[in-house]
């Protein structure tokens, strides 16, 4: 005969593993727990509560854990859905993984009855382990349930492997036949097969994701490192434009310091001194192609290379002294793009190495065009070019991520036998 004390502990019992699996599932898809959402998750779980005791009414106790997947689960699963725009695959995850868990109670609870030979023991020890349980899962749940929320679909389905074989399997073996307990070695053994299947999924899906992240962070820093040397660069220029204007205002005194050199019979030192300034002069000359200096420092600095390699460039600009954009982005993305473009053409047959450079201010921004000849037409991915070579292919990202810190746009594309780059700052 079942006590009352027995009745009420067992409505409790179903009340709060009911609760648990609601807040505890709607937490793990990242749902956040506000006051608003949790009145909501009550009236989720009133409403299914009430469908699973008209089941328990009907059929019975049997009947009503048969049904419980239809009247608890399904409605659960749509109603995340419809509600927080989940994937039904998050949503799923979300609530196996929550069922899962109910084996905290379900198995102190067995505990405490082999132990006590008490139904109403086995109702406390479940009661006091779900509350305890949920308290625990909620907390960690605020962190790993974001987390979930942003996963791909291949990830989700990972991770979806082992709790919903697991219920698949409780349901089959446990509710609606008696498989698990008659002993059968298949049965016994299958969770043990089920665990290691998802292990060796589960592995190599995170040792793909721990590569991509150590790629990600080696090109986030050889691209810092890029970035670095520009700023560096464009300073150095400027800092030896400064003395070559500190050294023509002093032109004089320069001049008179070669005449004693010379009449004191020290022509080797004299021949010298005036090597050094023909040598800075020519390695620092900035060409005037603007008003802007950073421009015309980023352009002029590529004028050995251009005529080394033979490259028949056409470099316009027309920018004023002052723009809206940072001068290390700028330079930065012209550097690159220059680079790139005279790299490219370089390796094309002679007389056919060409550059084209035009950069201009129209309607309040920058717009950028630079083709290039090339000998083989770079393989795109995702509008960005790949390429051949290990430790290469920085430059267009740099590009790409300087003109987005200018919030631009930029596009790469093959054009006919020309590279094109487009940009908007």
């Amino acid at each position: 005969m079942v006590s009352s004390v027995e009745m009420v502990l067992w409505a409790i019992h179903h009340a709060t593993t009911l609760l648990f699996g609601v807040f505890a599932s709607a937490a793990l898809c990242g749902v956040e727990i506000n006051r608003r959402h949790a009145l909501e998750l009550v009236g989720v779980g009133a409403a299914t509560g009430c469908a699973f005791g008209l089941a328990n009414a009907v059929g019975g106790e049997l009947f009503a854990r048969q049904v419980y997947p239809l009247v608890v689960h399904l409605p659960l699963v749509i109603y995340l859905c419809a509600r927080y725009r989940l994937s039904p695959l998050l949503a799923v995850l979300g609530i196996t993984s929550a069922y899962l868990s109910c084996q905290f109670s379900n198995w102190m609870g067995i505990a405490a009855f082999a132990a006590t030979d008490s139904q109403i023991a086995y109702y406390l020890a479940r009661i006091a382990t779900t509350l305890a349980v949920f308290a625990v899962l909620l907390h960690w749940a605020g962190d790993i349930g974001p987390r979930l929320a942003i996963k791909s679909t291949t990830e989700l389905g990972i991770l979806l492997i082992l709790p919903l074989v697991y219920y698949v399997f409780d349901y089959a073996t446990n509710v609606y036949t008696t498989l698990f307990h008659s002993g059968s070695v298949v049965t016994v053994e299958f969770l043990a097969f089920a665990l290691c299947a998802f292990y060796l999924m589960f592995l190599a899906v995170y040792l793909r994701e721990y590569e991509e992240k150590e790629t990600a962070e080696r090109e986030r820093w050889m691209l810092e490192t890029r970035d670095s040397a520009a700023i560096k660069e464009l300073e150095a220029w400027r800092q030896s434009g400064r003395e070559l204007s500190i050294l023509r205002h002093d032109m004089r005194h320069f001049l008179r310091g070669l005449a004693a050199l010379i009449e004191e019979g020290h022509t080797d030192e004299a021949l010298k001194r005036i090597d050094e300034l023909c040598e800075a002069g020519d390695r620092t000359a900035v060409r005037r192609f603007c008003a802007n200096e950073t421009v015309n420092i980023a352009l002029s600095s590529f004028n050995s290379e251009i005529n080394r390699n033979g490259i028949t460039a056409n470099l316009r600009a027309a920018v004023p002294e002052t723009i809206h954009v940072g001068d290390a982005d700028l330079f930065s993305v012209l550097s690159n793009a220059l680079e790139n473009a005279i790299t490219a053409a370089s390796a094309a047959p002679q007389g056919k190495r060409f550059v084209d450079f035009d950069l201009r201010l129209e309607d309040g921004q920058l717009l950028l065009l630079v083709s290039n000849t090339f000998d083989r037409a770079p393989r795109m991915v995702d509008g960005m070019p790949v390429t051949r070579h290990a430790g290469h292919g920085f430059g267009t990202k740099s590009i790409k991520l300087a003109v987005e810190r200018m919030n631009g746009n930029c596009q790469f594309r093959i054009n006919g036998d020309r590279f094109e780059l487009r940009a908007v700052m």
